[in-house]
């Protein structure tokens, strides 16, 4: 990513881990991971449950929307990182479609997604559907995405509070995802970050059976990586494991740069960041 003239004390690297669990309930994992911690590119993608093939449209979801990276970073080092992820999220959603139709039966299929592209000081994100995207900063967890729910447009219009919506029995209704319509359009953004940042991509495997109080504790433990993925997927099933639950976890190591943050803090005050630029 574009480091606009930054200049950095040392080379950081990136810790992140990535965990998958079929749960307590589900009979088949239709969840689907990938990362690359060299690049910085965190990928993650939840079948729809209801939706036939959800796993084989998971699949589909990261390879287009890696495969569509790829051919960008190939074209340019320096490419514009999220057009290179509406664009291959938008792909994928094709692909998902056309599978669909061209399978025997003709099933419907269907996926959620979020990624992230990381550099030190930046990152690029797209999601659709309610797999979520989160920043832990200072020990405040913020929300970057914005669940394409029925239940998200009543808590935005004032008629459910968000514990109301926690609990609410359409909160899986979406109304935004990949393989549902012939025209998608992701949801994308662009957040500065700090050092001792911690980010968070997950299903609603998650989300649904722990509350952020207890993903914010989980994610900011002074434990490796994986140890914190782990944890987080231990508490999903805890309280139930009710759907397959996936995690990906990522942070830069603890360097100072020589110069301020852009947009410090912006992530607190702001569900979505796209202005951080």
């Amino acid at each position: 990513m574009p480091d606009g003239g930054k200049r950095w004390k040392s080379a950081l690297t990136l810790e992140c881990a990535a965990r998958t669990d079929i749960g307590l309930v589900r009979r088949r994992n239709e969840d689907f991971l990938w990362v690359d911690a060299k690049r910085g590119w965190l990928l993650l993608a939840d079948g729809m449950g209801g939706h036939s093939s959800g796993d084989l449209a998971s699949a589909l979801a990261v390879n287009y929307v890696l495969g569509g990276l790829l051919v960008a970073a190939e074209k340019s080092g320096n490419f514009d990182y999220v057009s290179a992820l509406a664009n291959s999220v938008v792909d994928a959603n094709t692909a998902i479609r056309n599978a669909g139709k061209q399978s025997d039966a003709n099933h419907s299929m269907g996926a959620t997604f979020v990624g992230a592209l990381l550099s030190p000081d930046e990152m690029a994100y797209a999601y659709i559907g309610d797999s979520r995207l989160y920043l832990l900063r200072d020990g405040i967890l913020a929300q970057l995405s914005r669940d394409h729910t029925l239940v998200q447009e009543f808590v935005d219009a004032g008629q459910l509070t968000i514990e109301m919506a926690q609990n609410h029995p359409y909160r899986g209704l979406l109304t935004r995802g990949l393989g549902v319509h012939d025209e998608v359009k992701p949801e994308t953004g662009i957040c500065a970050l700090r050092p001792r940042d911690r980010l968070l991509l997950c299903t609603d495997g998650l989300t649904d059976m722990a509350d952020e109080h207890e993903i914010a504790r989980l994610l900011g433990m002074p434990v490796q990586a994986d140890e914190v993925a782990g944890s987080l997927i231990e508490a999903a099933k805890s309280a139930g494991g009710r759907d397959n639950v996936s995690v990906i976890v990522a942070w830069f190591d603890d360097q100072v740069r020589y110069d301020d943050d852009r947009c410090a803090g912006s992530a607190h005050h702001r569900m979505n960041v796209n202005g951080c630029k």
